[in-house]
């Protein structure tokens, strides 16, 4: 896949969950997540509120709950609904999925639920000029669930697997790339 890299990510909830299920689980791969807090460090990536409220509702001890709450630094998620910039575009991603034809109502309901982070992923994105990093991808025909690459694309914003993420900032040992 070909991108141009911005400075700047927004982590969806997909990447910590399917990390810690399958690719990069705590117990050999710890080296996946040291990269994401040196990559944050490096002011690269983040995510938001909304995300981690979704991994938050994990049993007590899920490996990825615990990692939110003692090692990512507490500027890791930003705001969203709370914060007054991101509304705007908020309220345009709402009213384009309440109009939109394409989805089907169930569709359009679950993205449009307020404890849903995807609609927020885009809205911050939008607002600040992030790129969405998620394991989804975009399929134009799906009509049941809306794809965070395809409802990203409508208002310009880019995503991209976590995978490429990694293949730009990453050495093969996830340590950090030297980054002019």
């Amino acid at each position: 896949m070909n991108f141009i890299p911005k400075s700047q990510y927004l982590i969806d909830a997909n990447v910590f969950i399917q990390a810690k299920n399958f690719h990069y689980r705590f117990e050999f791969c710890q080296s996946f997540w040291d990269w994401i807090i040196q990559a944050h460090h490096a002011n690269i990536v983040f995510s938001i509120d909304k995300v981690k409220k979704e991994l938050k509702k994990g049993k007590i001890e899920d490996l990825v709950r615990i990692w939110i709450n003692d090692k990512l630094p507490n500027d890791f998620f930003l705001p969203d609904i709370k914060d007054n910039s991101v509304i705007p575009s908020y309220i345009e991603i709402m009213q384009w999925i309440n109009s939109d034809t394409h989805y089907t109502p169930q569709a359009k309901k679950e993205f449009a639920r307020e404890d849903v982070a995807d609609a927020f992923l885009i809205a911050v994105a939008r607002t600040y000029g992030y790129t969405i990093v998620t394991h989804e991808k975009g399929n134009t025909e799906a009509k049941k669930r809306v794809l965070i690459p395809d409802a990203a694309k409508v208002f310009k914003v880019e995503s991209i697997m976590i995978y490429d993420l990694l293949s730009q900032y990453a050495e093969n040992n996830f340590s950090l790339k030297n980054i002019k």
